[in-house]
């Protein structure tokens, strides 16, 4: 997978993808930890080349081949590091989102933004919001407090394989988007699987009722977990292209 470079608003060097081909742009926003290289942004590479359409994808400070700390995470900066991208190479095509857990956050805060421009959502497994659901429901007191004291946890088992500093939760509130409406209008797919012990489909349900759009569809894959890796992503998507054609 080809690569760019740009220096973000922090001075770090943020790598990215943009395989400019047609009209059709889809712009891959990957989860916590991950990058942009993982198995679902090689599949929708893939996808992209055989279909002519072009592929956008960014690695976010502390992600993938960008400059920084897993604890450097901040979901704004995920966002400024997206918008830059798009800011800097003023994508021409029509521009799809595909999400995925902590990417589909990053995704809705980005289409309110650039609303004009992104013609659809897909969704897959929305971590929208989740910052506050992890530190309610699966941390201890005692990781609390440790993160308080200003620790850098993870990744490691109790962490659930990722890195947490508590600047990311204090700083995550202003950018929340289930206690107000989601200020997007195009169409939206939100897939889930009813067996995901990271991010409870019921997210998804919340994102639904959230969002002012009309236009949205909510899958919920029986047997499928949070990795959705039964899940068939490029047909989902390929409808979600053509129903807007």
């Amino acid at each position: 997978m080809n690569f760019k470079k740009i220096k973000n608003s922090d001075s770090k060097t943020i790598v990215y993808t943009y395989d400019k081909r047609k009209k059709i742009c889809i712009v891959y926003l990957h989860g916590l930890c991950s990058s942009r290289c993982s198995e679902k942004g090689k599949r929708l590479s893939r996808f992209c080349e055989e279909n002519g359409y072009s592929f956008l994808s960014v690695d976010y400070t502390g992600h993938g081949e960008s400059e920084g700390l897993p604890h450097d995470f901040r979901i704004k900066r995920c966002m400024d590091d997206v918008v830059q991208v798009l800011e800097t190479e003023q994508p021409q095509e029509d521009l799809y989102f595909v999400g995925s857990s902590m990417g589909a956050w990053v995704a809705f805060l980005v289409a309110e933004k650039w609303q004009n421009h992104i013609k659809g959502i897909l969704s897959c497994a929305a971590g929208v919001d989740f910052l506050p659901m992890v530190w309610k429901h699966f941390f201890t007191d005692e990781i609390r407090n440790e993160l308080k004291k200003g620790r850098v946890l993870g990744p490691s088992e109790e962490t659930y394989g990722y890195c947490f500093s508590y600047e990311m939760f204090t700083q995550a509130e202003p950018y929340l988007l289930l206690n107000r409406k989601i200020h997007y209008n195009g169409p939206v797919i939100l897939v889930h699987g009813d067996q995901d012990a990271v991010i409870p489909y019921q997210n998804s349900l919340k994102i639904k009722d959230a969002l002012e759009s009309k236009q949205v569809c909510v899958q919920i894959i029986k047997g499928e977990g949070h990795s959705l890796s039964g899940f068939p992503l490029e047909r989902t998507l390929k409808f979600l292209i053509e129903r807007e054609e």
